[in-house]
């Protein structure tokens, strides 16, 4: 691409770094669709038209969503990278300062690296229903977490304040079903989602919840099962170094809300899922430490799900006995 545009989103406003022919323009704009405007009019009087131009950001929670969408519609290349690679990339520049100026023209020069090389990875956007599905599931998991810290204070204050408690309890529980009922409704609305969560739900230890995160969280077309595991964290990762022989863990550089949906399927799968079943006792068999069970079981169970997705069949816990004609 002929321009890279960096940008550091923060709630209130975003830094932008462009690069064009070996120069570097910055400039700060409001997070609002007023400052996506002036953004998009500041782009055109540096030259920079949309056909030519590469932007990329950090997938640091829901305030660049707006952004992304509306550079993608005017036409302009988009990516949103993990905010750990543009950490590591910037600690590799020894870079001193942190600012959001800095930030922005780091993530430019990140951009224009990877691009060259062909590993920067184009961002579009999920479909409306999916993209509203995405929304629903995280604000059921918010509320209910709020309602486990709530029932969790609820067992320290004093008998005179449980009616406070208990009326927060009841405004979350019934917050939580209304929020299920939106997200039954929007999945039997579309035959692709009803025949995919059915498909989810063929598996052994998945259960509605698991089934509309995955299919919420797991991007549209993800190329295979090795870049599932990559983009939900639960790939390992070892420090071996010297004598020193490290205990494999989850990497962790990934969508947590789909690692965390995956946790609770993997610890009661080992019972009730023959294929994690195996996992498990082969691993037990090796000496592995409970947590590097879980984390293979959540890893093996990703790949199911991806498996039936992909493949169009149900769960066959015996698929690899079968043979083939």
């Amino acid at each position: 691409m002929k321009f890279i545009l960096g940008v550091d989103i923060a709630k209130d406003k975003f830094d932008c770094c462009l690069l064009a022919s070996g120069q570097k323009f910055h400039q700060e704009f409001a997070n609002q669709p007023r400052g996506f405007k002036q953004l998009l009019r500041w782009l055109q009087k540096a030259g920079a038209a949309p056909a030519e131009l590469w932007a990329c950001m950090e997938a640091t929670g829901i305030y660049g969503e707006a952004l992304l969408e509306f550079l993608f519609a005017a036409g302009v290349k988009v990516s949103k990278v993990n905010p750990a690679q543009i950490k590591h990339y910037a600690r590799s520049l020894l870079a001193r300062n942190k600012t959001d100026r800095q930030d922005a023209s780091i993530i430019a020069e990140f951009a224009r690296e990877r691009s060259a090389t062909g590993q920067l990875r184009a961002w579009a956007p999920p479909s409306p229903c999916v993209a509203r599905l995405r929304q629903l599931t995280r604000l059921l998991a918010a509320r209910k977490n709020q309602k486990a810290r709530e029932k969790r204070r609820a067992k320290m204050v004093d008998a005179a304040l449980r009616g406070h408690t208990s009326a927060m309890l009841a405004a979350f529980a019934k917050q939580i079903d209304q929020i299920q009922e939106e997200i039954d409704a929007l999945i039997a609305s579309s035959p692709e989602l009803k025949r995919q969560r059915d498909l989810l739900r063929s598996i052994p230890c998945v259960g509605p919840v698991t089934a509309q995160t995955v299919l919420a969280e797991l991007p549209e077309g993800i190329a295979n099962a090795r870049a599932a595991a990559a983009y939900a964290g639960v790939t390992p990762r070892r420090e071996d170094s010297g004598k020193k022989t490290g205990r494999a863990r989850l990497s962790k550089t990934g969508n947590s809300h789909l690692r965390q949906a995956l946790y609770m399927p993997a610890m009661t799968g080992r019972k009730s899922n023959p294929r994690l079943k195996a996992c498990a006792q082969r691993l037990a068999q090796k000496g592995k430490v409970p947590k590097q069970t879980i984390g293979a079981c959540m890893h093996l169970l990703l790949r199911l799900c991806v498996g039936v997705m992909s493949s169009q069949k149900p769960f066959d816990p015996h698929w690899e006995s079968r043979p083939s004609f």
